[in-house]
């Protein structure tokens, strides 16, 4: 039962920071330059859904990395949780230390976003350095993995993989909150909504593919280990859900954003086309979510090679 705790918290928990580090970096490179001058309807209404969702993922933050510390601690010591216990895999495992420097800089991401959602004097500075404290938070995770075990160049390879995730496919449920409320009000900013989230999915889609590559020859070693051993199948699932997702993205990218690019936004086929989009974003949210719940089981495993 403890594994399968520990497999949901890690979801929980991964899911969660990358989801905060992704709205952030969607709003940062996608979203300012399109709503800066805060006379569309929908300016108001993604400050509110970026402030509703730092007050909801913080806190999920905390409280699933609290859990997958005490689970992680049952699992070292075989026993049920116990204050001793937990004071030593705090103190003496490294483990311990990962989770005390992700506890600080969760304290000063928080800090960071009381602050930026306020009208103070540099609240825009403060946003863009919610968004490195987040990414630093996300890529830590890099430590309570597998990256830790192998070389430097691997645990560069998983901070970049997760970092590039968090842009897409995680920046897809932003994209599709915001492309929602743009189809509600026929605001004609869907046009360059659409394009300069292609462009980053486009570069995440070749960065992700090449860490990936990178963290698959230290963590499985050989080709027949993909079908021979258990991380290997596994891993399989994960790069088949990744493979749809592209594919998803590439009918995005080819066929909707041309149709969106040359028509107006009060046709018939505009809207259709804008539908059609939405809809394939949400199938690819979906993949992603999969995704996620795979690296959780993938992180719990023992790495192929070994």
């Amino acid at each position: 039962m403890t594994t399968e705790f520990l497999v949901l918290t890690r979801a929980v928990h991964f899911g969660a920071c990358l989801l905060f580090f992704g709205i952030f970096a969607f709003d940062r490179f996608t979203a300012a330059s399109i709503l800066a001058d805060g006379k569309i309807e929908a300016a108001t209404f993604w400050k509110s859904r970026v402030r509703a969702a730092g007050m909801i993922l913080l806190p999920v933050i905390f409280i699933s990395g609290i859990s997958w510390f005490i689970l992680v601690a049952m699992t070292m010591s075989g026993e049920p949780p116990q204050l001793e216990i937990l004071k030593i895999v705090w103190t003496q495992t490294e483990f311990g230390t990962v989770w005390k420097w992700r506890l600080i800089i969760w304290l000063a991401v928080v800090v960071l976003f009381i602050f930026s959602q306020s009208r103070i004097p540099f609240h825009q500075t403060l946003a863009w350095l919610q968004l490195l404290f987040g990414g630093v938070l996300l890529g830590s995770l890099a430590w309570a993995g597998h990256g830790l075990e192998d070389s430097h160049w691997h645990l560069l390879a998983d901070i970049l993989h997760l970092l590039v995730a968090g842009a897409w496919p995680t920046g897809l449920l932003p994209f599709a909150l915001l492309l929602r409320k743009l189809r509600r009000t026929s605001e004609p900013a869907i046009v360059p909504l659409v394009r300069r989230f292609s462009a980053m999915s486009l570069g995440s889609v070749a960065l992700l593919t090449l860490t990936g590559w990178v963290n698959a020859w230290f963590l499985v070693g050989s080709f027949s280990n993909l079908f021979e051993q258990t991380y290997g199948r596994v891993l399989l699932l994960k790069i088949a859900l990744f493979i749809f997702a592209v594919a998803i993205g590439a009918v995005n990218l080819l066929r909707l954003k041309p149709r969106l690019s040359t028509g107006n936004s009060q046709t018939q086929i505009f809207g259709l086309t804008a539908a059609q989009l939405q809809f394939n974003v949400q199938m690819e949210l979906s993949l992603g979510t999969a995704i996620v719940i795979v690296v959780a089981i993938l992180g719990i495993l023992p790495p192929a090679v070994h």
